[in-house]
């Protein structure tokens, strides 16, 4: 079994306004959108983290996969299954 993954990364975002001031945006620009995804580990390359949150043991597949580029990683911790 895959270890389970915590991965911390920043993603990329939208404004949620159509039009901003610029004290807006003084103070937006320089605001992260941090994200906490965890799953199992599925491939850690020099490009990608990509995890699953879920494993169909049975027939061997992973569901709703996400691939992030590893530009956009914070941390990693992996926790091993017994």
């Amino acid at each position: 079994m895959k270890p389970i993954t915590k991965v911390t990364w920043h993603d990329a975002q939208d404004h949620k306004d159509t039009w901003a001031s610029e004290a807006d945006m003084a103070q937006w620009c320089t605001t992260a959108c941090v994200i906490v995804s965890v799953g199992f580990l599925v491939s850690k390359t020099d490009r990608y983290v990509t995890l699953a949150a879920d494993w169909d043991d049975e027939d061997k597949n992973y569901g709703r996969i996400t691939k992030i580029p590893t530009g956009m990683v914070v941390d990693i911790i992996e926790w091993e299954m017994h």
